[in-house]
C-alpha cells in the first residue's frame, strides 16, 4: 500500500482524472435527462448546434437568456471529439468540468500552503464525497462554475494575502469574471469574501485598498461586458434592457420566492452533502473550542493553510446564509476548501477516530438506502437501492476495522467509491427515470405531433418536454385562451399538470398518460383529441 500511496502523492492530478473518468465513462446515457435542469439544457445545446444560437440561448423557439453560453460552449468542444454526440456529451461535460476543478484545487493548494501530502489527501476526500459522486452522473454547470471560481481564488489569494505580482490578481479577476458568464454573480462574490476575510483578519487589509484592485474588478466586468456587447449586437438594446437588467439582474435580486429559503437551510444542507466526512465532528476536541477564537485571534499574523480554508470556508457559509435564493449545489465551492482543509489535517496525523466517524457516516447512509428499498416509494428502483446501501455497509465496516491504518483507509475508501458510483449509475439512478424525467410525456407529445397534433403544454413550461418531444411545444398559461384554442383547433395533445386539466372542459379528449414526475408539482397527465 505504501508504493501505491507513493504513487498518489506523486501524481495527484493524474490519479484523480483516473478516478473521474473510471466512474463516468463506462456509465455514459446510462439513464434519461431528468427533469427539470437536465432536459432543458439539453435542449438549449441542441438549439445552439442546430440553429447556431450562441450567444443568447434558446429555448422551445424562444431566447432564454436566463443562463450565459460559456458552459454550452464547452459542450461543443467536447461534441468534436469523434464518436461523442447527444447526450452523452452533456454527461462527459460534468466530467470534465471535474478535472477542471482538480487543477483549480492544486492552485488554491499551492497558493495557501497544503502541501503535497496533504492536497494529494484532499483530492481524495472531494472525489469520495457523496455529494461529489451524484454531480459526476448529473447534468449541471457548477462543477465548471465552481472550477473556475476556485482558481479564481487562488490566483487572488497570491496577490493580496502572499504579496505576490499584480499578474496574479488579474487572473483572479479573470478567472472570476469567466465564472460569472458560467452561472452568475456568485463566481465574483464568493472568492473574494474568503480571499478578502483572510487578507484582512492576517492584518494585510492595506493591499485590497491597491489601485490593484479597482483595475482587476474592471477586468473581471470587462469580461462579464463581453457577453452583453454580444447580447446587444444580436438581439438589441430593447432586449439587453428588459431581459438581462430587468429580468435576470433586477428581478431576481429582488424576487427569488422559487429558491426563498430559511437562514439555517445550509445548516442541513452542508452536512448532508459532505457525507461521509460529516463524521469528521467525532474528532473534533469539544471542551476545547470554546477557547478557540482566543487562540485564532492571538495568532492571526501567522495563519496556515488550515486557518485560511476554514476561514474561506465559513464566510462563503455565511454570505450564502444571508442570500434570499439557496440552493443546496452552492456550497459546493464550501466543500473543496473543507477537503483540502481535510487534507491538510490527515497529511499530519493518523486521527483514529476521525476515521471511525467517516465509517460510521458511511454505514449509517447505507443503512438509510438500503432501508428505503424496502419502502412503497421505492418500489421502482428497489434493487438498485439495496444493492448501492449494502455495498456502503460493507465498506463502512471495513473501514472502521482499517481506522488505525492511515492513508490506507482511504485508499481502499477511493477505490471503493469509484465502484459505488458505478453502481449508483448503472443499477440505481435508471430505475427512477420514469418518475423522474419527462421522456415518456414528452415523446408522447413528438409521436403525436408527428401524426398531426398540435402539441401543446397547459399551465407549465413547455421546455421541459422539447428536446424529447424533438420540436417545440405551445405555450398556454389560462384556461380561457385553451377554451378558444380548441375551439379553432383539429387534432391536439395537451401536457400539464393533472389537477389543473381537470379542471378543464375535455370533452373528446383520451387520457393516454398519467405519472407523477418528482420535483415537477405533482402528477403530469397527456390527453389527445383526434379529428
Amino acid at each position: 500500500m505504501q508504493r501505491l500511496w507513493d504513487i498518489v502523492v506523486r501524481f495527484p492530478i493524474l490519479v484523480g482524472i483516473a478516478l473521474i473518468l473510471a466512474q463516468t465513462l463506462p456509465v455514459l446515457d446510462s439513464r434519461w435527462l431528468w427533469f427539470s435542469d437536465e432536459v432543458r439544457y439539453a435542449e438549449v445545446y441542441s438549439n445552439l448546434v442546430r440553429d447556431g444560437h450562441w450567444i443568447v440561448l434558446n429555448l422551445n423557439g424562444e431566447a432564454y437568456p436566463d443562463k450565459p453560453p460559456v458552459y454550452f460552449l464547452l459542450l461543443a468542444l467536447l461534441d468534436l471529439i469523434p464518436g461523442v454526440g447527444m447526450p452523452d456529451v452533456m454527461w462527459l461535460g460534468s466530467a470534465v468540468s471535474a478535472i477542471f476543478l482538480l487543477f483549480a484545487m492544486r492552485a488554491l493548494a499551492s497558493a495557501v500552503g497544503v502541501n503535497k501530502t496533504g492536497f494529494a489527501t484532499g483530492v481524495l476526500v472531494q472525489l469520495s464525497l457523496f455529494g461529489m459522486v451524484f454531480l459526476l452522473h448529473y447534468v449541471r454547470m457548477d462543477l465548471l462554475f465552481v472550477a473556475l471560481m476556485i482558481g479564481g481564488q487562488a490566483y487572488l489569494h497570491r496577490y493580496y494575502f502572499n504579496g505576490e505580482a499584480a499578474k496574479y490578481a488579474y487572473i483572479g479577476f479573470a478567472l472570476t469574471g469567466l465564472s460569472v458568464l458560467v452561472k452568475g454573480p456568485l463566481g465574483l462574490l464568493l472568492p473574494l469574501v474568503s480571499v478578502w476575510a483572510a487578507t484582512i483578519w492576517a492584518g494585510r487589509g492595506k493591499s485590497i485598498l491597491r489601485a490593484t484592485t479597482v483595475l482587476g474588478l474592471l477586468l473581471s466586468i470587462a469580461v462579464m461586458a463581453s457577453w452583453a456587447v454580444g447580447i446587444i449586437l444580436v438581439e438589441g438594446w430593447d432586449f439587453f434592457r428588459d431581459q438581462i437588467i430587468g429580468q435576470q439582474v433586477v428581478a431576481r435580486a429582488t424576487d427569488t420566492f422559487h429558491h426563498s429559503e430559511p437562514f439555517a437551510y445550509y445548516f442541513v444542507v452542508l452536512p448532508v452533502l459532505a457525507l461521509p466526512w460529516t463524521g469528521l465532528a467525532f474528532a473534533l476536541p469539544w471542551r476545547r473550542i470554546l477557547k478557540w477564537p482566543a487562540a485564532i485571534w492571538a495568532h492571526r499574523k501567522q495563519l496556515d493553510a488550515v486557518g485560511i480554508l476554514a476561514i474561506g470556508a465559513f464566510v462563503n457559509f455565511m454570505a450564502l446564509s444571508s442570500l434570499d435564493g439557496k440552493v443546496g449545489v452552492y456550497v459546493l465551492p464550501i466543500l473543496v476548501q473543507l477537503s483540502l482543509l481535510i487534507g491538510a489535517l490527515l497529511a499530519t496525523r493518523t486521527l483514529p477516530r476521525a476515521w471511525a466517524g467517516v465509517a460510521a457516516m458511511v454505514m449509517f447512509f447505507g443503512l438509510l438506502l438500503a432501508g428505503y428499498a424496502f419502502s412503497e416509494d421505492a418500489a421502482a428502483f428497489q434493487t438498485g437501492a439495496f444493492i448501492c446501501g449494502a455495498f456502503l455497509l460493507v465498506l463502512g465496516g471495513f473501514m472502521l476495522w482499517l481506522r488505525k491504518a492511515g492513508h490506507t483507509v482511504l485508499l481502499v475508501q477511493s477505490a471503493a467509491m469509484v465502484v459505488w458510483s458505478l453502481l449508483l449509475a448503472a443499477v440505481l439512478l435508471p430505475g427512477m427515470n420514469e418518475t423522474t424525467s419527462t421522456r415518456i410525456p414528452a415523446e408522447h407529445l413528438g409521436r403525436l405531433a408527428e401524426a398531426g397534433h398540435l402539441p401543446v403544454a397547459y399551465r407549465t413550461y413547455p421546455g421541459i418536454f422539447s428536446y424529447y418531444a424533438d420540436r417545440d411545444v405551445v405555450q398556454i398559461d389560462d384556461a380561457d385562451t385553451l377554451k378558444t384554442l380548441l375551439e379553432k383547433s383539429g387534432p391536439v395533445v395537451i401536457v400539464g399538470r393533472q389537477r389543473h386539466l381537470e379542471r378543464i372542459d375535455l370533452t373528446g379528449f383520451e387520457l393516454i398518460d398519467s405519472r407523477v414526475i418528482n420535483g415537477a408539482g405533482g402528477r403530469y397527465a397527456v390527453f389527445r383529441r383526434s379529428e
